[in-house]
């Protein structure tokens, strides 16, 4: 008690006296915080030096988890300012810090990728997502670590090394958005921004007792990011449902820059939607576990996971919601799940339109001397990893391959067409599954990349089809959390929340580390 007693009076002398704010700032949603700004129960300076305190204090430790590449150096003087204005009333994220992942453009800030050749490349503009962020008052606290390029279910890279998992730092933390999820679990911001094509924040949430909502492509600008033409969006990592929709009605929105936009832009908030769906009475909802979207596997779901997710279908069953087992049959699957889902080359198209200050002599490395591509990152960037290497490789100098391109686009449309069967069929309200059905990959050596390894996602049940999903924690197996994905409908992302936010609510799964 006496210790307990002597800490709060430092974190008084430290933090302005407001012992109310500050002493847990882990804790802290992003809901609440909004809240005690309002009150002025807390500055927005003194939320910032506290998680700057946690930050290097964890961090500088041989118990850091290597979450955070960059930390914003104008962080203390953009809260300063933040608090100086008498009326906040139209900033809806007011003092909300966030950390945003390293493949978002931050005009102060370098963004490299995870890429160690990169680390210094100084994009001109911030994301459009990012703009519209600040712009509502929140306060960007810096970058986090990724899997290089966002490729591998591991958050490996040669900027930063390994992130490693906060709940257990012998199990990997998935990817590509390990920095992100890291940094909320480790209680340095309430929420960070993640990316995802294919599981990159959903299965990082499932592996770190998190929410990981990708949005419906379309709703968040993707202005400003390195993205992945073929379904790529940008999404939070949160503590819960309503802090992931509170963020996303900010970057939502149409951008002239953005075709994907266009048409969609929401008519009403999701917190709005969200809370006048948050049911799940007479909700049907479709039971699958057919991994796909990654590796293929002996098994598809371990009897553990398996156990949980019997758990968790009790809970919903219990909220009034109709649990429909579905078989997914081999016809189906050779009528609408064949094909190649993805394209291999113009990835360096980012580097063209993207305005950048680019490292001295960088592009100069390979030909054509007056570009930057992925040659030239591979011959300034020792640590990369062999497997990277590889991959950067074949898309090096390659522009967009039309025949490939369309042959991707047009096995996500048939995809699409046979999953819209299985709603119609089953009169379903949304899929749900386990967000990833196989165990964590131990963590090997640190430059090992454990990608391979990394069995059971779901994650292309969203990805090819352009659909809403959301991981809600759902338990644990073996001590080690567990996710339950649920997907929506196009663009019907209230309603999916609404779901998610019921079944939150009618549990206690979610449990963050004491660190």
């Amino acid at each position: 008690m006496r210790k307990q007693a002597l800490g709060i009076a430092i974190a008084a002398i430290l933090f302005g006296g407001n012992v109310y704010a500050v002493e847990n700032v882990e804790n802290y949603t992003v809901t609440e915080i909004i809240n005690d700004i309002k009150h002025k129960k807390v500055t927005a300076v003194e939320l910032v030096q506290a998680y700057m305190a946690r930050i290097d204090n964890i961090e500088s430790s041989k118990k850091g988890f290597n979450a955070i590449l960059t930390q914003n150096p104008d962080v203390i003087a953009e809260a300063k300012a933040l608090d100086k204005l008498n009326d906040k009333s139209s900033l809806s994220l007011a003092g909300v810090p966030i950390f945003v992942k390293d493949n978002i453009n931050t005009s102060n800030m370098p963004t490299s990728h995870g890429n160690e050749a990169l680390k210094e490349y100084q994009p001109a503009h911030n994301a459009v997502a990012v703009d519209r962020l600040i712009k509502a008052g929140a306060l960007i606290m810096g970058k986090t670590n990724m899997a290089e390029f966002a490729m591998f279910w591991d958050t490996l890279s040669s900027a930063g090394g390994r992130t490693y998992n906060p709940q257990d730092r012998t199990k990997n933390i998935n990817g590509s958005s390990g920095g992100s999820a890291a940094s909320v679990v480790a209680g340095y911001a309430p929420v960070a921004l993640g990316t995802e094509s294919c599981g990159s924040i959903t299965d990082v949430a499932s592996f770190t007792s998190l929410v990981g909502y990708r949005p419906s492509p379309g709703i968040v600008p993707t202005t400003g990011m390195d993205y992945n033409t073929l379904g790529d969006t940008i999404g939070p990592l949160a503590k819960n449902v309503i802090d992931a929709a509170t963020v996303v009605d900010v970057m939502a929105g149409e951008d002239q820059k953005d075709a994907l936009t266009h048409g969609h832009a929401l008519t009403e908030t999701l917190v709005h939607s969200l809370n006048d769906n948050k049911s799940l009475k007479g909700k049907v909802l479709g039971y699958v576990v057919a991994p796909f979207g990654g590796w293929t596997a002996e098994i598809a779901i371990t009897p553990e996971i398996s156990a949980t997710m019997q758990k968790a279908l009790d809970e919903l069953r219990a909220r009034g919601a109709i649990i429909q087992p579905i078989h997914i049959s081999s016809d189906w699957w050779t009528e609408y799940g064949s094909g190649s889902y993805w394209d291999a080359t113009g990835k360096e198209d980012y580097f063209v339109r993207t305005e950048a200050k680019i490292p001295k002599g960088l592009k100069e490395q390979t030909e054509p001397f007056d570009v930057l591509n992925y040659g030239d990152l591979i011959a300034k960037s020792p640590k990369m990893n062999a497997i990277t290497k590889d991959w950067l490789s074949y898309s090096d100098n390659k522009p967009l391959d039309p025949k490939t391109f369309n042959e991707a686009v047009e096995s996500r449309v048939k995809f699409s067409k046979g999953v819209d069967k299985i709603y119609k069929e089953y009169g379903l309200d949304a899929l749900i599954y386990p967000t990833v059905s196989l165990p964590p990959a131990e963590v090997e050596d640190p430059e090992t990349l454990i990608d391979p390894n990394q069995l059971g996602t779901h994650c292309g049940w969203a990805n090819f089809t352009g659909r809403p999903v959301i991981s809600i924690p759902a338990g644990f197996s073996n001590n080690f959390p567990v996710g339950l994905s649920f997907l929506g409908k196009r663009f019907k992302d209230g309603k999916l929340l609404g779901m998610a936010a019921a079944f939150e609510e009618s549990t206690t799964h979610q449990k963050l580390p004491a660190l």
